[in-house]
């Protein structure tokens, strides 16, 4: 596998970029990883306080663990809503994964609404971290319903009580089945359906 970017233009990999779950069983080098890291780590946040903290896990035994746990967290979803247990195939699979990554935010020292919550204070890094897993050949995806056994994926991880998880995103080189095993081209909602000129509804003549 290669260790260089494609040839892509920034708006190249943002208009091709697609949420990977099924990925092929070869490992990511450790300069790939490291340089899409760095990428994602670039992000912006308020005063550059760098409220992110990423777990990297590799381990086979960890990811068998984690995929444990994604699976009874689907359940106490599933229990939640009131509705039958769906598929848990993704869950499964992140036994396999070439990586998981569990993203964290460090708690603002500011009350709402002065911050932007713990989601915001990761995912401008994780849209980096999926940009740059595209150029370097590589995909992934945010996925949040780990967080249904959010105090088991702590427990395991050692993540202290006061620091917030917010995503879990498998990363590996895309398998090429099915939409969410490339990178394409996506069908997207329309500019007048989206955004607004001057008030809510207003349509937007561009």
């Amino acid at each position: 596998m290669t260790s260089k970017p494609e040839a892509m233009t920034l708006l190249d990999a943002i208009y091709t970029t697609r949420g990977i779950q099924k990925f092929k069983t070869d490992p990511v080098p450790d300069n790939v990883l490291r340089k899409v890291l760095e990428a994602a780590f670039q992000a912006p946040s308020g005063g550059n306080r760098q409220p992110w903290r990423f777990i990297v896990i590799r381990s086979p035994e960890v990811k068998h663990t984690l995929s444990e746990l994604a699976i009874q967290a689907a359940k106490e979803q599933a229990a939640m809503s009131g509705r039958e247990m769906g598929s848990t195939e993704f869950q499964e699979s992140l036994a396999s994964v070439p990586v998981i990554i569990i993203a964290c935010a460090l708690r603002s020292p500011l009350p709402p609404p002065s911050n932007v919550g713990p989601h915001g204070r990761t995912f401008p890094a994780l849209q980096n971290l999926l940009l740059a897993s595209h150029a370097y050949g590589l995909g992934g995806s945010i996925t949040t319903g780990f967080r249904y056994a959010d105090a088991a994926f702590k427990k395991v991880l050692g993540i202290p009580d006061d620091v917030d998880t917010t995503a879990l995103v498998p990363m590996g080189y895309p398998a090429g089945n099915g939409p969410d095993g490339h990178h394409g081209r996506k069908t997207r909602k329309s500019i007048e359906e989206v955004a607004f000129a001057e008030s809510w509804g207003a349509t937007l003549n561009l």
